[in-house]
């Protein structure tokens, strides 16, 4: 029963420092594949880094702000 928990455990703890690979990121976000090259090596491979990096993006922060759609409609 121990193993069953800790195995648990683990795999959540490793879903929080997941990676992507760029053309899982680019499926993920429905990005264009030179835009999500750029971003992807600004911020990384890791999953919780790109979420903030494209978070932020969308909020018109931080350094891929220059990146962000010019508008909402």
């Amino acid at each position: 029963m121990t193993m069953h928990i800790s195995y648990e455990k683990e795999a959540l703890l490793r879903g929080w420092d997941a990676v992507y690979d760029l053309e899982e990121f680019i499926r993920a976000y429905r990005l264009a594949p030179l835009a999500a090259r750029e971003i992807f090596a600004k911020a990384g491979p890791r999953r919780l880094d790109l979420a903030n990096a494209m978070a932020a993006r969308d909020r018109g922060e931080g350094p891929l702000a220059g990146n962000a759609p010019m508008s909402r409609a």
